[in-house]
């Protein structure tokens, strides 16, 4: 290695010095160098999109959420388009880094050894790469395991109806409301077929327990889930609410009804639609879902 005691040999009464490293000497010193400038170059990279990739991830979800861009360019663009870029770019240069950190320890010695910080960027890109397109993979095999539909309901021959100040509300873009209409796009079924074979757990609700207590529950409930209430009607027992997700801000409207039952209790019906997208990824059938273990607890009644 540089600077340490080269060796010598005696050939015929002379004695001959060689360098105790194949880096020792001048051209060695200037291949470490070059090398040393290529690491750190490539280190800084790797470093740089190991913090870079998250952000740009969270600036399209939170810059979709407060309006900075469309949905369509920060889900479309930004994410679906970009993102995998980003991804991809990481987890190369955290593997291209890390080959280079193991060269660098083991071909030019301990003495010309990285620091933790090179190593630490590696492993951090390489698991932001890696992380972020294992999730990717295990969302789109998830997303074919389901029919891409987005408007559920617990009554699917009648299903509760919006009015029309939320109906003004979801904007002209949005998903259509007219549930008989809705097919699945995948297989051109009718929907209510589709969502009774993907969600069969989705059923009216009934509970034995009057109309005007399960309503206010029911009311409590959805104020508890963080929806905002619209419309509030107990003369009808009908009211509605959105519910908005933390990432990209996605709304999705409730509209929740409670009936009389001639025993004197009580059946619940609930709907809840994607303002945006094709597939909800099963959130509307969870949301539902939620609600009913909620409001049942709230009544003392079992799920």
């Amino acid at each position: 290695m540089v600077g340490e005691p080269a060796l010598s040999l005696k050939r015929g009464g002379c004695r001959t010095r060689l360098p105790s490293h194949p880096f020792s000497d001048a051209r060695g010193f200037v291949m470490i160098s070059v090398f040393r400038a290529i690491r750190h170059l490539v280190v800084g990279v790797t470093a740089a999109l190991a913090i870079f990739t998250p952000l740009w991830f969270a600036a399209a979800g939170l810059g979709t959420r407060f309006d900075f861009w469309s949905y369509r360019f920060g889900l479309g663009v930004m994410t679906f388009e970009w993102g995998p870029r980003f991804l991809f770019a990481a987890l190369g240069a955290g593997a291209l880094s890390l080959v280079l950190l193991i060269v660098f320890r083991f071909v030019f010695g301990k003495a010309n050894a990285p620091g933790a910080g090179g190593w630490v960027a590696a492993v951090l890109a390489i698991a932001v790469g890696a992380g972020g397109l294992g999730y990717a993979a295990s969302v789109r095999e998830y997303a074919s395991t389901i029919p891409p539909i987005h408007d559920i309901t617990t009554d699917t021959q009648n299903p509760p109806q919006f009015s029309a100040a939320l109906i003004d509300r979801r904007g002209p873009d949005a998903n259509s409301i007219d549930y008989a209409s809705k097919i699945d796009p995948r297989s051109e079924r009718p929907l209510p077929e589709v969502q009774a074979e993907a969600y069969p757990q989705i059923q009216p609700m009934t509970f034995a327990v009057e109309p005007e207590l399960v309503y206010e529950a029911a009311l409590n409930t959805a104020r508890d889930l963080g929806w905002k209430i619209g419309t509030d009607s107990p003369e009808a027992g009908l009211f509605e609410a959105t519910d908005t997700t933390f990432w990209f801000g996605f709304k999705d409207d409730v509209v929740v009804r409670v009936t009389a039952l001639e025993d004197g209790g009580s059946r619940v019906d609930a709907r809840s639609v994607s303002r945006v997208g094709v597939s909800d990824l099963g959130a509307n059938a969870a949301r539902l879902e939620q609600f009913e273990t909620r409001l049942r607890s709230s009544l003392g009644e079992g799920a």
